[in-house]
């Protein structure tokens, strides 16, 4: 029979899971089916606590290990923190030292800057002041028009330190004075056909083959602008009126600063001023020298016809009667009468010239209808004597049905009076006049030629301006120039239009137009008659 003894317990190694679930169970009495023994239990209580001090250092040992274990993570993790906050702490006084670095650099560029601009400033303070100087000084010391703005002129573009310029200067909107300080001649033409063409300069030019006279234009253009850049423009004004200009430019590409704006603005200013004062004096001079021609003109003209009538007169009273023959005595009072009717027209003249510029001649001069046909029938008559002194071919063409216009009789005369005395006073050999009258597009024309010494061209756009006198006309014959300015006038009262074709030592045309008067117009005035 086989002995037995206390059961043989095997013992595993227990998972930590296990060992914490088997510290909260109870311990269990193993039982043998049909044994339960004191001695067993004594074992069984034995082991159990056994166990049970096992379990305890296991748990120990697991929480020491898991602690070290954390206390190690801790430690590791600890040391990244204080190596990453180092090298951020490195990084972050590096970062200032940039920062107050840069700071520095900056500090020491704004000082720069602000002293290159005080610099700038006062170099251009100085360069305002040299110009405002200089000009006023130059402009002050000469007197003709053309070198004291050559030399101011050059002076501010030496100032400046600008390249070229052209200067120029306008009188009644044409160009009386153009001056080129180092500028090609051509610029100011090139300047107008790259306008007028719609030529873009761009800052690379594409080479031209020039096949065309169009291409070879612009190529030529072009290669004058190479050398032309940031070109700039000032008006002279004067109230608003712009009196010439000029155009600075540099080689190279520039940038005008303030500074160099309002000096080329205060020396513009200067030339309109010194322009305008310098022609209000060559205007004054005029005017003396045209007052002085004036007094002497017509004190020659009244001293003239009446040193004749005065030698006649006194001729007649020293000598009996019966020593002159009725045809002597004929043409003495003929001559006389002549020289009569001449003062009268002057003295017309003189004071109908000062009567049209006042400002309510229009409005009191009446107006009735009149027929062309009997201005200058009437005319024709008064200036027989001279017609027949100077043996003048005259014809008249004034169809009788011609329409009338709206007009000033004694006006009219006047004028007709004056263009008939000038063709007279300029006829050349076998003097010849012709009148014609006709009728246009409702206007009434009439057309006065000689075979005279005619006008030069130059002279015929100034014909009509008070007391100008042709250079070919003055020399010669006499006058006050007063007769073709009065004939203009008088025509423009009347709404109609004057205009002149001539050629020297070929003869002249004065063509004349007036509205003509209307049906309505007629009845109106005849009702009103």
């Amino acid at each position: 029979m086989r002995s037995e003894g206390p059961p043989i317990h095997t013992q595993r190694q227990l998972s930590i899971g296990e060992v914490a679930s088997s510290a909260t169970m109870k311990p269990k009495f193993l039982r043998v089916a049909g044994r339960t023994s004191r001695a067993e239990e004594k074992d069984t209580q034995e082991y159990g606590m056994l166990g049970d001090l096992n379990l305890s250092s296991d748990i120990v040992t697991v929480a020491i290990v898991g602690g070290l274990g954390v206390i190690l993570l801790l430690m590791i993790r600890v040391s990244t923190y204080r190596r990453r906050n180092n090298r951020s702490l490195i990084q972050l006084r590096q970062q200032e030292d940039q920062i107050n670095q840069l700071n520095q650099l900056n500090e020491l560029n704004q000082l720069k800057n602000v002293q290159q601009r005080l610099e700038l400033l006062e170099a251009s303070r100085n360069s305002s002041l040299l110009v405002f100087s200089e000009i006023t000084s130059i402009l002050g010391n000469m007197q003709d028009l053309e070198p004291s703005l050559n030399a101011a002129f050059g002076r501010m573009l030496e100032i400046l330190s600008i390249d070229f310029g052209i200067l120029e200067l306008k009188r009644r909107q044409q160009s009386v004075m153009k001056i080129y300080q180092g500028a090609d001649e051509t610029l100011p033409e090139t300047l107008e056909e790259i306008a007028s063409r719609n030529w873009v300069l761009e800052e690379e030019q594409l080479p031209l083959n020039p096949i065309s006279f169009e291409a070879y234009q612009k190529s030529r253009h072009l290669r004058v602008m190479e050398k032309a850049h940031s070109l700039l423009g000032v008006p002279f004004l004067v109230k608003f009126v712009q009196v010439g200009s000029f155009i600075v430019g540099f080689h190279r590409p520039h940038v005008y600063t303030q500074a160099e704006l309002e000096s080329l603005r205060f020396c513009a200013d200067q030339f309109a001023a010194y322009s305008q004062v310098q022609q209000q004096l060559q205007d004054t001079q005029e005017l003396s020298q045209l007052r002085h021609d004036y007094i002497a003109n017509v004190s020659h003209e009244l001293r003239t016809p009446l040193t004749t009538i005065y030698g006649y007169l006194n001729i007649l009273k020293s000598y009996p009667a019966q020593l002159f023959q009725e045809e002597e005595k004929q043409q003495m009072f003929s001559v006389m009468t002549d020289e009569c009717q001449r003062l009268i027209r002057l003295i017309n003249n003189l004071l109908l010239s000062v009567k049209v510029e006042q400002e309510d001649f229009p409005v009191l001069t009446s107006l009735a209808q009149v027929s062309l046909g009997d201005v200058v029938a009437q005319t024709c008559r008064f200036m027989e004597g001279e017609l027949k002194a100077k043996s003048v071919d005259l014809k008249v063409d004034v169809p009788a049905e011609l329409a009338c216009i709206e007009g000033n009789l004694d006006l009219l005369y006047q004028v007709f009076q004056n263009l008939m005395a000038n063709s007279i006073k300029f006829s050349a050999k076998d003097p010849r006049i012709e009148i014609v009258a006709w009728e246009e597009n409702g206007v009434v024309a009439i057309s006065l030629s000689d075979n005279g010494v005619g006008i030069e061209e130059q002279a015929q756009s100034r014909i009509f301006q008070k007391f100008y006198r042709a250079e070919s006309q003055a020399a010669n014959r006499p006058g006050l120039g007063i007769g073709l300015y009065l004939v203009q006038k008088l025509v423009q009262l009347h709404r109609g239009e004057i205009k002149v074709a001539s050629q020297l030592n070929e003869g002249t045309t004065f063509t004349l137009t007036f509205p003509k008067l209307k049906s309505a117009q007629i009845l109106s005035q005849t009702a009103r008659g």
